[in-house]
């Protein structure tokens, strides 16, 4: 059963990579906020964009006897246009969201072996733009793999993920989607310490990401911004033990900075930021 799951999921990605982005021709907004929670846990912003979003990463872990752990996905993101964290002292924290997303979606843990954990999941939600009334259905799916190497006291841990992305607005007919594969590396130090009760672990991390369908940014007042690679580089401090309790936990706390040509963005994360 997983594994044929497992080959729906290649079959479905290779489909979606196959099927270029389309845009109706009378395009009245873009919606890059619905990708929020592939594009990074926490608060994103890009040198184009206007909207500042907030993720939060709430899921339910459940244990099974088989040998594969089911987690719901239960991400909600909010967005602020026209804010900048520097903002804060002078204006205060927006009080009117301008735009919200809830993408649900399932997630199952495959345990191969000692070191190697395969991970499939996928998502079906909602965003849209309070400020304008738009709705925007948002799809997901994608297959990760974690191997845990051996470093002794660093934890090295190797991250590989294939993914498609991709979303519906309903007013304007606009779809867009993006496929990427990213690669990276989370490194820790050997020297913990503890924070209530906790034994928290220094990490750095970096990661590059291929975009085999181009990630399009919109510039309002100038030329879209598509992108068909990235990298991040970036520091978390990761608890032995998740912070939080039921549906909302953390793994850790860190902040990651994603550059390419005409593209930077600033994350701060609040899961594995691989």
């Amino acid at each position: 059963m997983f594994f044929n799951s497992l080959c729906f999921l290649i079959i479905f990605l290779c489909f979606c990579l196959s099927v270029p982005s389309t845009y109706a021709a009378d395009e009245t907004e873009s919606a890059n906020y619905a990708f929020a929670n592939y594009l990074g846990s926490g608060i994103y912003r890009t040198s184009g964009q206007n909207a500042t979003v907030v993720n939060m990463p709430f899921s339910y872990q459940v244990e099974r006897d088989d040998g594969i752990d089911l987690k719901l996905r239960l991400p909600v993101s909010v967005g602020f246009f026209d804010f900048e964290i520097n903002d804060i002292p002078d204006d205060g924290i927006p009080t009117t969201l301008d735009t919200l997303s809830f993408v649900p979606g399932v997630e199952f843990d495959y345990l191969y072996n000692d070191q190697l954990t395969i991970t499939p999941y996928f998502d079906l939600g909602w965003a849209g733009n309070l400020t304008t009334g738009s709705d925007t259905a948002v799809y997901s799916s994608g297959i990760s793999a974690l191997y845990e190497l051996s470093g002794g006291a660093f934890d090295p841990l190797w991250v590989n993920r294939l993914y498609y992305a991709g979303y519906y607005t309903f007013d304007a007919n606009n779809i867009e989607g993006y496929a990427a594969f990213q690669t990276g590396f989370d490194l820790g130090f050997p020297n913990r310490f503890d924070v209530l009760g906790r034994s928290i672990q220094p990490t750095l991390f970096a990661v590059s990401y291929w975009y085999f369908v181009d990630l399009t940014f919109d510039a309002p007042g100038s030329q879209d911004v598509s992108i068909s690679s990235s990298y991040e580089v970036g520091f978390t401090f990761a608890s032995e033990k998740p912070i939080g309790y039921s549906f909302l936990t953390l793994d850790r706390l860190g902040v990651g900075y994603r550059f390419g040509k005409d593209f930077y963005a600033w994350h701060l994360l609040f899961d594995l930021p691989i």
